[in-house]
């Protein structure tokens, strides 16, 4: 099935009019606040951010670039944020945790949670130590201190294998599961102590089931995660766009360089292909692509992303703009 770029466009306007007639009878939605994948920074997307919302509650899950402009944008108030999840602590997944942390301790009441793979009680303790200049130039005119800026959210490493999902976070709204994803395949060319990690999420509600992959190279793990999902919130990358932006800007030469950049995003990412059969395996029911490497506006076939699915699969696909809802 071939999609012209203008088909594209109306099939994302008929979603948005479908989410209007759909939002009164739906008590969860979620928000593609960004869809770009990085770490570069984007005219026509911001950086990967999600907003699962369910009742008066919000739930981010990746926090690149932008996160709060597009929690404005989507009318979205930061006070009705209760946890962040973080898939793995590349920059465009968690640029904005920092402006996040200080915007709840500035304007909120209650503790944050926040979650993600080893590191994020790190980089979430490293960040609040970072801002004391911020907390100090925020000082009080009236009234009492306020209470010291790492007093105001609880950051936890999970530790998620890749065997069985683990609930890593439960409330009257939702309940979130992590299993390990295989991201960080290429074999890196300095000594490291140990492999970065990075999770998958499965979050239940009372309506559906939703499966966020974050960054994943494919494996029976994210099969194993995503079996019988209402909806597959997914990341994708164009191999073949991919290498025409890499001849584009590096030109002729370092031919080597190139190669290994496409192959480092072939086993640490998902193709088209790669996502339907995912998808008809694990039995999912919706797909939503979103963290596109690169962007489609710059590609010279966008259509080649909605191609690349639907020529394998034959449930609802979704090709997610900043700010869409599902």
């Amino acid at each position: 099935m071939r999609y012209s770029t203008l088909a594209i466009i109306q099939s994302l306007v008929l979603s948005a009019l479908s989410f209007v007639v759909s939002f009164a009878s739906t008590a969860d939605q979620w928000v593609t606040l960004g869809t770009s994948g990085g770490p570069s920074v984007q005219t026509h997307r911001s950086q990967i951010a999600n907003a699962l919302v369910v009742n008066d509650a919000v739930y981010l899950f990746d926090v690149g670039n932008g996160v709060q402009r597009q929690l404005a944008l989507a009318g979205l108030q930061e006070r009705q944020v209760k946890a962040v999840f973080l898939s793995h602590h590349h920059l465009d997944h968690n640029a904005d945790l920092g402006p996040v942390i200080v915007t709840h301790w500035t304007f909120y009441p209650g503790i944050l949670n926040i979650f993600g793979p080893e590191g994020t009680a790190q980089l979430s303790n490293g960040l609040a130590t970072a801002n004391a200049p911020t907390i100090l130039a925020a000082y009080p005119t009236g009234g009492p201190a306020k209470a010291p800026l790492a007093s105001t959210f609880d950051a936890k490493d999970i530790e998620a294998g890749f065997e069985s999902p683990v609930v890593v976070y439960k409330d009257e709204n939702i309940t979130v599961s992590a299993l390990g994803a295989d991201h960080y395949q290429s074999k890196p060319s300095i000594e490291l102590t140990s492999l970065p990690k990075a999770l998958s999420y499965r979050i239940q509600t009372a309506e559906r089931t939703i499966v966020y992959t974050g960054d994943t190279g494919p494996s029976d793990a994210i099969i194993k995660l995503a079996t019988d999902a209402d909806l597959l919130v997914t990341e994708m990358v164009n191999l073949t766009a991919i290498t025409e932006q890499l001849n584009k800007f590096m030109g002729d030469g370092k031919e080597a360089v190139k190669r290994g950049i496409v192959a480092g995003m072939r086993i640490n990412h998902l193709t088209g292909e790669e996502i339907a059969d995912i998808a008809n395996q694990a039995k999912v029911k919706e797909i939503v692509v979103t963290h596109f490497v690169p962007s489609p506006e710059v590609t010279d076939s966008p259509e080649d992303f909605a191609n690349a699915l639907t020529s394998r699969f034959s449930g609802k696909v979704s090709l997610a703009n900043d700010l869409d809802r599902f």
